[in-house]
């Protein structure tokens, strides 16, 4: 909704007669609550907003999406043997929130918990084919691979992207949080090395964190308190941001961007981001996918291909684009990048997704009857259900009927990781990083912890998932052997055919990815360098802060 010329005036009169108060006290708007603050199961942006401060990163991308030591605790790294080793020389006088020393043995214990298949970390697969970690000295490092693994920092300023200390995962909580992982003793009470220490997270309202007296950066940090305040409604949102009652705002809608960039004292910016947005697709029951009874039954399967290219032809993500992002998007034309060198040329090449004359064919293929109805479930918070909504009109042209269900975001990924009982959902992805493999491996390869239920017979395979549609095996082959080929140009023709697999399967709708939109108020010094394409929130960048 956008802001009436009333409301606008409303707040710009209480602009005028308050005045701004010196004070220690910054304030930051997050739509999501977080999920998990251990950063070796955090799966969500929301909690990596308290992660990237409560925590310092082995290795940091910067606005370049280029590797820097800046705030990292590698201070240098070299290369071996061709690229099958790397070495780490890691910062000295660095301490943690609980006062002990951070050494080599914390990041040789960050990576070993993860490598443990009993932990069942999300991002095990970011940190390759690991076939040694040797501690050299106390602050020197050696991990040695099997293979040339040249992607390593990388990957590894996602999988690494909060150091916690030496044994401090704890046991496991019997019941497994939002994404699906069970939690850990860091989960609600994380201990870091980064520039604020954790206070206090009251559920549904906020969390604190302080500044970390002995940070090992002089200077840093510049704020004495961080208050996260949890506002899923919007435009609350964005009348705190105006108002003053909050400093800064994690996300600005595409919609709202021209009016709020004439607020007085609110900065914006905006960049090409690494959000995209992604319809899910349930693999594992019909309409799109198959269920138990029907594993091995080729016509099943062939009419739920039929289905999934109904969609992927019906939805016209222009319009998308358009009405929603205002046209600051870009339109995918598979996972990656639209313009990338790294995009197939096939699909680069391509007719354009959206066509109606084929969406009616394979509609006729599929059989659909059409008395019948899916669900589309969306996080009702920012835009989501707001791109539900035309989807859904969008399909009703084609006389096809889908019911747009508003959920939480936490129930949304409970029942898409958990159950069979749900058809389409609409949400967003923020990339671990540059590399196309990195969303290959977070939007397909894994087997038991799937988006959309694309799953082979294998020995990780949960007791309650089964089989779905043919081609995982083929794909998670072809990608173990693309992220350790050396060679960049063989690499590339693998990251190419894979990106023809999901999209010719039509395993799931990537549509297009997003400018970060960043708004923070005038009184918040220096906050727009640490802003990159991630999405971030990083406040060891502030230099001054006068305000509250």
């Amino acid at each position: 909704m956008k802001f009436s010329r009333l409301f606008l005036v409303s707040v710009l009169g209480l602009l005028l007669v308050g005045g701004v108060a010196i004070g220690k006290e910054l304030h930051v708007g997050i739509s999501t609550e977080p999920w998990d603050l251990d950063p070796a199961i955090r799966t969500d942006q929301a909690s990596g907003y308290i992660i990237e401060n409560v925590y310092d990163p082995i290795i940091e991308l910067d606005r370049d999406r280029q590797v820097t030591t800046e705030f990292s605790l590698t201070k240098d790294y070299e290369w071996k043997n061709e690229k099958k080793t790397i070495v780490l020389h890691l910062r000295e006088g660095v301490k943690f929130h609980d006062g002990t020393d951070f050494t080599a043995e914390d990041v040789k214990y960050n990576i070993e918990w993860q490598l443990d298949p009993e932990n069942s970390a999300p991002n095990k697969g970011l940190l390759g084919p690991i076939e040694r970690v040797k501690v050299v000295d106390p602050h020197t490092l050696q991990v040695d691979f099997e293979k040339p693994f040249p992607q390593a920092l990388m990957r590894w300023s996602r999988a690494l992207d909060g150091i916690v200390p030496e044994g401090s995962h704890g046991e496991r909580s019997k019941e497994k949080g939002a994404a699906g992982f069970a939690g850990t003793q860091l989960s609600r009470n994380p201990v870091g090395t980064g520039p604020f220490e954790f206070v206090d997270w009251v559920s549904g309202s906020h969390i604190t964190v302080k500044k970390f007296d002995d940070y090992w950066v002089e200077g840093v940090p510049a704020v004495e308190e961080v208050v996260f305040e949890i506002i899923p409604d919007q435009s609350a949102k964005e009348a705190a941001l105006i108002s003053g009652s909050v400093d800064i705002i994690d996300r600005l809608p595409h919609k709202d961007y021209s009016t709020i960039s004439r607020m007085p004292n609110v900065e914006t910016e905006k960049m090409m981001g690494t959000l995209t947005e992604v319809v899910y697709i349930n693999l594992g029951a019909p309409p799109f996918g198959i269920s138990k009874e029907q594993v091995g039954d080729d016509e099943a399967v062939e009419r739920a291909l039929n289905m999934r290219k109904f969609l992927y032809h019906a939805v016209d993500r222009e319009e998308l684009k358009e009405e929603i992002f205002y046209g600051m998007a870009e339109v995918q034309f598979g996972p990656w990048y639209p313009n990338s060198e790294w995009t197939s040329p096939k699909l680069r090449n391509a007719d354009r997704p959206y066509n109606p004359e084929l969406a009616r064919e394979y509609l006729e293929k599929a059989g659909w009857d059409k008395d019948k109805s899916f669900r589309i479930m969306a996080t009702k918070a920012q835009w989501f259900v707001d791109v539900a909504t035309i989807i859904q009109e969008q399909l009703r042209q084609f006389g096809v009927k889908a019911e747009v269900i508003p959920v939480d975001k936490a129930t949304l990924f409970d029942k898409l990781y958990e159950t069979f009982d749900w058809e389409l959902a609409v949400e967003d992805w923020g990339l671990n990083d540059f590399t196309p493999s990195s969303w290959l491996w977070s939007g397909y390869y894994r087997n038991a912890h799937n988006h959309n239920h694309w799953h082979h017979e294998a020995p990780d395979l949960p007791d309650h998932y089964h089989p779905t549609v043919p081609g995982h095996k083929e794909f998670q082959e072809l990608y173990d052997k693309a992220v350790v080929e050396p060679d960049t140009e063989k690499r590339k023709e693998m990251i190419w055919e894979m990106e023809e697999m999901v999209t010719d399967k039509v395993i799931q709708l990537d549509m297009m990815y997003l400018h970060n939109i960043y708004a923070w108020r005038s009184t918040v010094k220096g906050y727009e360098k640490g802003l990159t394409p991630m999405g971030n929130i990083n406040l060891a960048y502030v230099t001054e802060f006068t305000g509250h």
